[in-house]
């Protein structure tokens, strides 16, 4: 059964995308997906807007996981 979740990113934007999009822990950044921003330059991105918007603290972005028993997908699905 898949399981998603959603994870508030409330400090340091660029450490939680590392953290994020960790090649060991992504198949090499093969299992890495983003909406409107690359993942190389989504911290900058996120920076950049956060800066422009007069965001004052609180919630800087969200980090959804998705993820299936094994034998569930394969990459072709």
């Amino acid at each position: 059964m898949a399981v998603t979740k959603i994870h508030p990113i409330q400090t340091t934007l660029k450490k939680s995308v590392d953290y994020i999009t960790n090649p060991a822990k992504t198949d090499g950044r093969l299992l890495v997906s983003s909406f409107a921003c690359s993942a190389e330059t989504a911290a900058v991105e996120f920076e950049w807007t956060k800066k422009n918007s007069g965001h004052q603290g609180g919630r800087l972005a969200y980090h959804l996981i998705q993820s299936f028993d094994k034998g569930e997908v394969d990459y072709d699905t």
